[in-house]
C-alpha cells in the first residue's frame, strides 16, 4: 500500500484550518498548513504536497495569484488544487465575481462551509486523477 497523501491547507482562518485537519486526518491523510500566501508557496516548495486546499483571500498573496503561479510552473502544475472559499460572503461580488473564480486554473472549487463528506469525496477524486494507477507506465 502506498503512503497516504500529503495535503497542504492554505487558509488564514485558524479555525477552518483546524477543522479541515481533523476531517482529513480521520481519513489518514498527512496534513500541513500555511496561513498566508508567502508561507503557502514556501510550503509547496519545501513539502511537495500531493494536493493543495487553497483559500482565495489571503494575507501576503491572494489565492488566485498563487493558483495561477503554481499551475503555470512545470514543477507544480500537476499538483491538484481545490479552491475552498467563502469569497462571495467576504467581498462584493462585483470585485471578485464568480466567473473570475471559475476561470482560475484550479482543479475543483467549493464554497465554505463545506460538509465533511463532500470535502473527503472531492479530495479522493482529485487524488485519484493525479496519481498513476497500478500498471500505468511512468
Amino acid at each position: 500500500m502506498s503512503p497516504e497523501a500529503k495535503i497542504l491547507v492554505i487558509d488564514d482562518d485558524p479555525d477552518v484550518v483546524e477543522a479541515l485537519k481533523i476531517i482529513l486526518k480521520m481519513e489518514s491523510y498527512r496534513v500541513i498548513s500555511a496561513f498566508d500566501g508567502e508561507e503557502g508557496l514556501e510550503k509547496v516548495k519545501k513539502e511537495s504536497p500531493d494536493l493543495i486546499i487553497l483559500d482565495l483571500l489571503l494575507p501576503k498573496g491572494d489565492g488566485d495569484v498563487i493558483c495561477r503561479e503554481l499551475k503555470g510552473h512545470p514543477r507544480y502544475t500537476d499538483i491538484p488544487i481545490l479552491v475552498l472559499t467563502a469569497v462571495a460572503e467576504k467581498v462584493n461580488a462585483k470585485l471578485f465575481p464568480e466567473h473570475k473564480i471559475r476561470s482560475l486554473p484550479a482543479d475543483d472549487y467549493a464554497d465554505k462551509p463545506i460538509q465533511p463528506q463532500d470535502l473527503v469525496d472531492r479530495v479522493k477524486k482529485l487524488l485519484a486523477r493525479s496519481r498513476p494507477k497500478e500498471g500505468d507506465k511512468i
